[in-house]
């Protein structure tokens, strides 16, 4: 249920207005967002990670030139110790999340009335908080906590088959320093990305919440026109819908899309 209805506030501030429909302004996050998000959790966990490797490489570099029975125990425990270090790392890496949630909210907010002041003449300021959109905050802050966790699963899991695998077939240190090398270079790329994809769920989730809590039903599509765009939402830019009769993947929604809705308020 809307919390306010924006059309009848804005007729009542120009009962002579006769336009029909006002489109406010697109509202896109700049890309620093993402990167504030990055380089805050993210990448703490990466540099971890990077800074064990050496440690793990000496402890693969002995066992293979010593290989007795306890060898790869003792770098089992090399990696675990590393492992355990991160998650510890990952724990206190919450609230770093949640500040990044608070602000983007924070700058959507504003933005956000500033489109509705510039199109309307209205001014929402005493109107919309933070409280309105607590749960896709909460749901960011948990959802970013467990892709952080999985960043650090995976990048374990590469090094670990990097080492094991060696230990197995007398691979030399040195190719295997290069092998768990490119794990945290794998692991920085996919990083990168969630949090350009973090950025764009939240964002749009917001967009989402503020349109429906003013009671706007109607919007259009505004692709993000990337490099690797999906067809179906290209040819979707620009088109008006409803909530009824928009499609089931809604803008930002799937994996990496970049997508957005242009709120549309309507005047009956």
């Amino acid at each position: 249920m809307p919390r306010f209805d924006l059309a009848s506030i804005v007729r009542r501030a120009k009962p002579n207005a006769r336009r029909k429909a006002i489109v406010l302004r697109d509202v896109a996050p700049p890309a620093t967002m993402a990167t504030n998000l990055y380089r805050s959790t993210y990448a703490r966990v990466i540099a971890a990670w990077s800074d064990a490797l050496p440690r793990i490489n000496a402890a693969y570099a002995q066992s293979l030139s010593e290989l007795t029975q306890d060898s790869p125990a003792d770098v089992r425990a090399e990696i675990d110790g590393a492992a355990e270090a991160i998650n510890r790392l990952i724990l206190i890496l919450t609230p770093q999340v949640r500040d990044w949630a608070l602000r983007t909210e924070r700058w959507h907010r504003q933005k956000w009335i500033g489109a509705v002041l510039s199109a309307t003449s209205v001014d929402l300021t005493t109107i919309v908080g933070p409280e309105d959109v607590r749960a896709s905050l909460e749901t960011t802050i948990e959802w970013n906590t467990a892709l952080i966790k999985d960043v650090s699963a995976q990048t374990q899991q590469r090094i670990g088959n990097s080492v094991f695998d060696g230990l197995r077939n007398r691979t030399p240190s040195r190719e295997v320093a290069k092998s768990i090398s490119e794990a945290t270079g794998m692991a920085r790329t996919r990083s990168q990305r969630i949090a350009s994809d973090q950025l764009n769920k939240l964002t749009s989730s917001l967009a989402e919440e503020r349109r429906r809590e003013a009671g706007i039903d109607t919007w259009k599509w505004r692709s993000s026109h990337k490099l690797n765009y999906r067809p179906e939402h290209a040819a979707r830019d620009g088109k008006e819908y409803t909530d009824a009769t928009a499609p089931k993947d809604r803008p930002g929604q799937l994996p990496y899309c970049g997508c957005r809705g242009q709120a549309v308020v309507k005047f009956d």
